[in-house]
């Protein structure tokens, strides 16, 4: 405790070191490094100093931290779109730091409101570390919803792996294992401050205590869930289901002249898995890049439904659709079944901001190369569930970047999908950690609805995710495979998530203004 007397952290450089440290923690905690512990601890280096920082009268500094914190922090998670934007976009480097800068400046601002409720709260009442969590849960919030909504790697994300933690969000979503990491991180910090001042303890073993039991109730309750799921499985008959994985690098995808050598890749992964037995099989979003509904290229879309006639079981493959009379283009998914055809689509209704639609074209046209092979995507506008027939499987078509929005995935559930595909074409990404950032946020959208998870994507990472959150059978990245593995349709009741969306979230936003009220009225030292 005499060491830790000593440890204050006035200096504006020792403020903005502690601000780097957490930034880099937070990062550290994700894929690809993955060591999900330190996201309980990242927290605390910037809130300490944040705290001793407002002492010193200078918001100034306190603004210099939360930023410099913030946008590294941000720098972290999508350095990726340097690379994507200059690799498909045609931009030069300048242009492509600039456009990660950006990204990484708005989910700066969130984490600005965040850190300026931390410098100004009351740190000794007890409820400081249940409205820090509640507010942090609220700006999640909103971030996965404005401006079109971009929510990759909310701090819940950081523990996909920790399956007792995560299975909390079949009642609260992500937001609610988010919420347990950030009142963690805020009880430390608070404990720390009490213990180098000695001050009232009071308010922080109340705090303490309350995360404590909390922590001890989230836990067990995990670890029932485990179990009964577990139970569940092992009374539901299997379906063996193979996934293709194409690698097809995303330069070349859209060419003309690549189509047959396209159908021929597949086609010849397909055959490699029959001596298995599929059930089903599954190919990634657009692996077919071309309309395949379209008397154009009718000689391409025989070749599948022979391949499909051939297999004898069900096909899902993402490819391009359109409407007859309609200008629009579409990001599809069909279901073909064996001596059918065509029996089932469904098109991506939320798309991809500068990568399948172009916003407000006039500001942004020098991004237009992003959307330049196919041009812009029209949404969707009719979520579809499959059914398999012949197996109780109802499958709802979750494609690329829908997965990373939980109420979106949710829908499929509660129209009645015991059974998720995922398919994506992370090809965008090339090597960096982004593909296994994707992959991670899945995790947790099957774990929400209870409901296992089909992924298939291009250049991988492709596999399995049972409903308690559990991933198997998993490709490498960057190869041309196929992987087999054994899916257990849902046979549990929906969960409370699907049932009820975000309710807790939007409790917290409650929490959250509250949050700042208070924070706002203090009269600080």
């Amino acid at each position: 405790m005499t060491i830790i007397s000593r440890l204050y952290f006035s200096s504006p450089t020792t403020g903005l070191a502690l601000a780097l440290l957490s930034a880099l923690l937070l990062v550290a905690c994700i894929p690809k490094i993955d060591w999900w512990p330190l996201a309980w601890v990242a927290f605390v280096p910037v809130m300490v100093a944040l705290h001793d920082q407002v002492r010193t009268g200078s918001m100034r500094r306190v603004y210099a931290i939360t930023l410099t914190f913030g946008f590294f922090a941000g720098v972290g998670k999508v350095y990726w779109i340097t690379e994507t934007v200059m690799s498909y976009g045609g931009l030069n480097i300048a242009l492509g730091l600039f456009s990660m800068a950006a990204v990484a400046l708005l989910l700066a601002l969130y984490t600005f409101a965040f850190c300026i409720f931390v410098a100004r709260a009351d740190w000794l009442h007890f409820a400081f570390p249940f409205l820090a969590a509640a507010l942090w849960v609220a700006l999640e919030y909103i971030q996965t919803y404005l401006f079109t909504g971009f929510p990759w790697e909310l701090l819940g994300y950081s523990q996909y792996r920790v399956l007792p933690i995560i299975q909390i969000s079949r009642y609260t979503g992500v937001y609610g294992v988010g919420f347990m990491v950030m009142l963690v991180n805020a009880t430390l910090a608070m404990v720390f401050l009490a213990i180098r001042e000695g001050k009232s303890w009071r308010g922080p073993v109340c705090a303490m205590s309350l995360t404590c039991f909390l922590m001890i109730g989230v836990t067990g309750y995990g670890w029932w869930t485990l179990s009964r799921v577990q139970q569940l499985e092992s009374q539901t008959p299997p379906i063996r289901v193979a996934v293709a994985q194409g690698n097809i690098e995303q330069g070349m995808k859209w060419s003309e002249g690549l189509l047959q050598k396209t159908v021929d890749i597949y086609s010849r992964l397909t055959r490699s898995t029959l001596a298995e037995k599929p059930d089903f099989i599954v190919f990634p979003e657009t692996a077919m890049t071309f309309y395949l509904e379209s008397p154009r290229y009718r000689a391409f879309s025989e070749q599948i439904d022979l391949l499909v006639d051939e297999a004898g079981v069900p096909l899902l493959t993402g490819a391009l659709g359109y409407r007859t009379g309609e200008r629009g283009i579409y990001n599809s998914a069909f279901l073909l079944l064996p001596n059918r055809g065509t029996v089932a689509e469904y098109s991506k209704m939320h798309l991809v901001p500068f990568g399948e639609y172009l916003p407000m074209p006039t500001l942004f046209s020098w991004l237009s190369g992003l959307t330049g092979d196919i041009g812009s995507l029209t949404p969707g506008d009719k979520l579809t569930v499959m059914a398999l027939p012949g197996y109780d499987m109802r499958i709802g078509t979750v494609i690329c970047y829908e997965s990373i929005f939980p109420d979106l995935v949710r829908q499929f559930a509660l129209n009645g999908a015991n059974a998720l595909v995922v398919m994506t074409n992370d090809a965008w990404f090339g090597t960096s950690t982004a593909p296994m950032q994707h992959f991670s946020m899945a995790v947790l959208r099957a774990v929400e609805n209870g409901i296992p998870i089909i992924r298939a994507a291009n250049t991988g990472i492709s596999g399995y995710i049972t409903a308690t959150g559990q991933i198997h059978d998993l490709t490498p990245m960057m190869a041309e495979t196929t992987t087999i593995g054994q899916v257990y349709p849902s046979r549990d009741t929906a969960t409370a998530y699907t049932i009820y969306g975000d309710v807790f979230a939007m409790a917290c936003c409650v929490l959250g203004v509250l949050a700042v009220v208070l924070a706002g009225r203090r009269k600080l030292e």
